[in-house]
């Protein structure tokens, strides 16, 4: 008895789509602006004081557009044109030690970005999104500059995730 009840829920596992597998989230559904199209992502200008920060957030988003189906990254001109700037970039203190010593740091990053039609120039979507991310203070200068570039680039991956979400919706 106990064979044929393991021997069913076995069977009932595997029909109802029990077994593990991997898939690509994709970017789209029908009529989404991104469905099934080629973009281009332009350089984010940079209007912040920190250097190199467009780059990163730049290779973050096309990252995005690759690893997702859906539309896909092209180096040259696609159907859409995506471009925009990094607005601000802040630093702050956030939490201290019992001799009020900076234990924390939280990068802010903040962007505006534009989703267009390279043929026609008309805009699909448009907005801006902020992130942040704390670090660790350090003594050492130069871990404390690896830390905050650590910082920026997860904040840069967030943003990239976010700002696919939203194109991405049926509007």
């Amino acid at each position: 008895m106990t064979r044929f009840l393991t021997a069913g829920l076995a069977a009932l596992v595997l029909a109802t789509g029990g077994g593990c597998g991997y898939r690509a989230a994709r970017i789209g559904g029908e009529g989404s602006a991104l469905a099934d199209k080629t973009v281009h992502v332009d350089i984010f200008t940079n209007k912040s004081y920190r250097p190199n920060v467009e780059a990163v957030l730049t290779n973050s988003l096309i990252d995005e557009f690759v690893r997702r189906e859906g539309s896909r990254a092209v180096e040259d001109s696609g159907e859409l044109t995506l471009s925009g700037a990094v607005v601000s970039y802040s630093t702050a203190a956030v939490s201290y030690t019992a001799t009020d010593t900076v234990k924390e740091y939280r990068a802010t990053v903040t962007v505006e970005a534009t989703l267009r039609r390279t043929d026609s120039g008309q805009i699909l979507w448009k907005g801006s999104l902020s992130a942040y991310q704390d670090f660790p203070a350090n003594d050492d200068l130069v871990l404390q500059q690896n830390s905050e570039e650590q910082a920026i680039a997860v904040i840069c991956r967030r943003l990239a995730r976010e700002l696919t979400l939203r194109m991405s919706e049926n509007f």
